[in-house]
């Protein structure tokens, strides 16, 4: 079951990763333009792009999953607080908000399902149960 829920979180915030990295590399141009009002257009565009690929291949792989999801976290607070800040909630409700909320809570799941396997955690609370 542990394993079925670990798979499952990675597995969605891969899907929805996906097109977000694919339209922030390509120049859709929502993504300029979100960019833009962030005054980070292009060099934030390619470098958010590049990092959401980077968490991609990186929670694929079951070894560095806790690596994905600790930069998928970062990348998504990052998000969620452009849009509370600068952003609003455009489009859709908000689509892209809860996006990455969901991504959000993804990684964490993530991060914590994984902790036996960072290593970082494991130096932290070695020897506590």
């Amino acid at each position: 079951m542990k394993k079925i829920l670990d798979w499952t979180v990675r597995i969605v915030a891969v899907v929805i990763l996906i097109p977000a990295f694919y339209f922030k590399l390509s120049g859709a141009d929502r993504s300029i333009a979100t960019f833009s009002a962030l005054d980070a257009e292009p060099f934030g565009r390619y470098v958010v792009g590049f990092a959401e690929l980077a968490v991609v291949l990186l929670l694929l792989i079951p070894q560095t999953s806790w690596l994905g999801a600790m930069l998928g976290s970062v990348i998504m607070i990052g998000a969620i607080g452009s849009h509370i800040s600068v952003l609003g909630f455009q489009g859709g409700a908000g689509v892209s908000f809860i996006l990455a909320l969901v991504v959000l809570t993804c990684s964490l799941i993530e991060l914590y399902a994984s902790k036996e396997r960072n290593p970082i955690f494991t130096k932290i609370f070695a020897g506590q149960d």
